[in-house]
């Protein structure tokens, strides 16, 4: 093994950019519950006034601008985000010699490919977790081997049903529908999808603050520095 890293490999701090990615996944939980409000409007507008067509226009007006700072407030908050991801795989690239599910490119293709969006990412973000976690020796060669978080394993599953019920709000029931009874069913499937990227968000926030936790509680030597006495593996209890 080197004794030195190679020059271009080095350590960075993202407690930066995590504060970044945080602060904007708090304003996509505002925006979540603003369009969720926009489309109770929309019901009241609909269930009162049927025959008022300025009412009508009114409440297409705040449903639609608000959708669209909605989608512009989560593209914004899923750059840093995935950037924030990018980097701090780059540290637990270096802190644990373990070789990761999905190459790097794949932090940004788990979320974007469709079907694999629903699993992949979560696999990312483990072994991300497994290699910074100060507990992992160095030399570990298999990251599956340790077990994935409570954490993690909630803030995913509170994801994918925000991400799902949202897509039923939108995809579905919602499309075009004119109907007090469709609208009434947008107004729950949008509050349950709210309630659940509520929780999504909060706990994002806290595997944030997690991930910067390891990376800095654990020391900033690369694997392939640390003696080969390391190579003991046991897998930390979780």
């Amino acid at each position: 093994m080197p004794s030195q890293p190679p020059l271009d490999r080095w350590f960075s701090s993202e407690r930066g950019m995590g504060l970044a990615a945080s602060i904007l996944i708090g304003v996509v939980t505002v925006t979540v519950w603003a369009t969720a409000w926009s489309d109770w409007y929309s019901y009241q507008a609909l269930k009162r006034y049927a025959d008022d067509p300025d009412r009508l226009d009114e409440a297409d007006l705040i449903s639609g601008s608000l959708g669209m700072v909605s989608a512009l407030v989560l593209l914004a908050a899923a750059v840093v985000f995935i950037v924030w991801l990018w980097r701090v795989r780059w540290n637990a690239e270096m802190f644990c010699r373990g070789e990761h599910r999905f190459t790097r490119g794949w932090v940004l293709g788990s979320w974007i490919c469709p079907v694999v969006n629903l699993w992949y990412p979560k696999q990312v973000v483990d072994d991300i977790v497994a290699a910074s976690d100060p507990r992992t020796p160095p030399q570990t060669l298999d990251l599956r081997e340790i077990p994935g978080t409570q954490l993690v394993w909630a803030w995913w599953l509170t994801w994918v049903a925000g991400l799902v019920s949202g897509n039923i709000v939108q995809r579905g029931v919602l499309g075009g529908a004119t109907e007090v009874g469709d609208l009434r069913t947008n107004v729950v499937l949008s509050t349950i999808s709210a309630l659940f990227t509520t929780a999504a968000a909060v706990l994002a926030v806290i595997l944030i603050q997690r991930i910067d936790e390891l990376q800095t509680k654990r020391p900033w030597v690369p694997w392939w520095a640390v003696g080969e006495a390391q190579t003991g593996f046991q897998p930390p209890a979780r």
